[in-house]
């Protein structure tokens, strides 16, 4: 684990170097933080009859953390499993948990969107009392709500907020905002009485994109299920969708009930999400619901280490998606000689770090040796979804120099293509160093993926990887090393997207054996260079490339255009034709 005392140093070593280079950091472009953002899956080992506890760096320990829930039918567009009852959030044993609130079984397979927002005015618990609450609903006080009808609020029950006693709800709740107090509620859809004590985690949701109102119309609706119509959703199984029951948005005088635990399902038939009732109760015309998904928004360039950006073992990375955002996921390989030119080796494990005090995620030696000015970096920062997660080795996923994927994307897939790179620290908080070249292997004993140390070394417990699962198609191969692609030390593979193109970002993570079959070691770094008319894999520290090494391979072309106005945002071009 890193030492406090030297994360503090470096952070004043390098606010200091880019200072002195007059690097400005506050001024530079930031990603707006909203938080941790995972798709969460009910498993035999995870499951206590009526709950299920998930793990995760901000929430571990951390009885005041606010954490919301909706139920997932079939993450991503696979199978589902229901379960018939309202959920909401419980804090014990050091972690919280998601439990049922008609205390019923947690049935293995269920699935859960969690997002942990920011800690900020946007957030708060909200426990009802005498002076609050009347009849079936408890008044918000909240400058960011009251006096505001179109206010759009997320809303999950907490059972004991700051880990303390606290009270069960077994009722299916929503949000209304009453005119004559000018103020938001929480109610119960069945009209029973609010209790006293019961407590509940609010989150004003932004005015962006990201968050709408649907309403159920009987144009998309059918049976239990209404359909959601939005761009970040629509064609995109991997969304994270969260919702709350609002009865009257914007205030109007009369809106709808639906006493029914409600959850989210993806239609593959028509490529969109759905809102349903878990008890295939009819969904109402009328009935509405505050959602939100996150940013489609990603990002893949080229990061060079240069004497600004970098100080020592680290080398930070200056983008508004990663930029004052510890949640961002970033995948990394070494690139010897981007575009084709110039070429700078770095046999080193690398990782990727978040450091808080210039809040900025920076690529790193694990070894803390120097980065090598000029050494290049394939950076890609993916859109927030189902298909993009942490995986931190515990005690019951790590075995020997493994720690075991449980995933239903992976679980039963031996061609699956997996990416993964080492995180220090998810979220901002933590740290583990796993100074080991890793991969990922198949087993089929287990019917998982796992990441594995290639030298056979322990897998350290706490240890985390940002791991990708990119959908197979046009962009990845399996690559495997033979004796007509080997010279040397490196292994030449064929892409149509980088065949010829120099300019091509390529990200490499090592299959020991793909398909699930066979098994080769090269416990070596690894990177890629381009040879003059094709890419390669190759090993950092020189060594022969093995016959039979694996490659899962992820290919993209380039932006098209590289001022970044491929947005279509053309305010800073001197001319432009219509």
């Amino acid at each position: 684990m890193m030492d406090n005392k030297k994360g503090r140093a470096f952070h004043f070593l390098l606010s200091a170097h880019l200072a002195a280079a007059g690097i400005l950091i506050a001024g530079a472009a930031q990603a707006t933080d909203v938080g941790a953002q995972f798709v969460h899956y009910a498993t035999a080992e995870n499951i206590v009859f009526d709950r299920t506890a998930f793990s995760h760096p901000l929430t571990d320990g951390n009885p005041h953390a606010i954490v919301h829930v909706t139920q997932n039918w079939n993450p991503p567009g696979s199978s589902g499993t229901y379960n018939v009852s309202p959920i909401g959030v419980w804090y014990v044993d050091s972690e919280w948990t998601i439990a049922s609130q008609y205390w019923s079984e947690i049935p293995v397979g269920a699935a859960f969107n969690v997002w942990v927002p920011p800690v900020d005015a946007s957030t708060f618990v909200h426990t009802a009392n005498v002076v609050n609450t009347n009849n079936n609903w408890t008044y918000i006080d909240y400058p960011l709500t009251n006096n505001n009808p179109d206010a759009l609020l997320r809303v999950t029950h907490n059972w004991n907020p700051g880990g303390g006693n606290g009270l069960t709800h077994d009722r299916v709740v929503g949000v209304f905002y009453s005119s004559n107090a000018s103020k938001w509620a929480i109610f119960n859809q069945d009209l029973s009485a609010m209790p006293i004590g019961v407590s509940f985690n609010v989150t004003v949701l932004p005015n962006e994109p990201t968050v709408s109102v649907h309403t159920a119309t009987p144009a998309n609706t059918i049976g239990n299920w209404t359909s959601i119509d939005h761009p970040l959703t629509n064609n995109n199984p991997d969304a994270i969708v969260s919702i709350t029951q609002n009865w009257n948005p914007g205030g109007i005088l009369l809106g709808t009930y639906n006493d029914h635990p409600i959850g989210v399902w993806y239609h593959n038939g028509i490529s969109r999400w759905a809102i349903f009732n878990q008890d295939i109760a009819a969904m109402p015309e009328g009935a509405s619901f505050n959602v939100s998904a996150p940013s489609l928004e990603s990002a893949e360039f080229v990061h060079l280490a240069d004497t600004v950006n970098t100080t020592a073992w680290a080398t930070y990375v200056d983008h508004p998606l990663s930029n004052d955002n510890p949640h961002a996921l970033l995948f990394v390989t070494q690139n010897w000689n981007p575009g084709g030119a110039g070429g700078v080796f770095n046999d080193h494990s690398i990782g990727v770090w978040y450091s808080d005090g210039l809040s900025r995620w920076t690529v790193v030696n694990q070894d803390s040796a120097d980065i090598p000015v000029g050494a290049s970096f394939n950076v890609s920062i993916p859109a927030v979804d189902a298909s993009t997660f942490v995986h931190t080795a515990s005690d019951g996923n790590t075995t020997g120099n493994s720690t075991i994927i449980d995933n239903p994307e992976t679980n039963g897939n031996p061609d699956a293509i997996v990416h993964v790179t080492q995180n220090r620290n998810p979220s901002g908080v933590g740290g583990v160093i796993n100074d080991h070249s890793i991969g990922v292997w198949y087993s089929v004993g287990a019917g998982k993926w796992a990441i594995f140390n290639q030298d056979i070394a322990a897998m350290p417990e706490g240890a985390s990887f940002n791991v990708s699962i990119p959908a197979v198609d046009a962009s990845t191969i399996v690559h495997t090393a033979s004796v007509g692609s080997i010279s040397g030390n490196s292994t030449v593979f064929h892409h149509p997207h980088s065949d010829g193109n120099p300019d091509a970002i390529v990200w490499v993570t090592q299959n020991w054996n793909p398909g699930g079959s066979g098994g080769v070691y090269n416990n070596h770094e690894i990177g890629v260079w381009y040879t003059g008319n094709d890419w390669s894999v190759f090993n950092q520290d020189d060594t022969p490339m093995p016959v039979g090494a694996s490659f899962n391979i992820t290919v993209v072309d380039p932006p098209f255009f590289s001022d970044g106005f491929e947005s279509g945002d053309t305010s800073g071009w001197s001319v432009t034709t219509p």
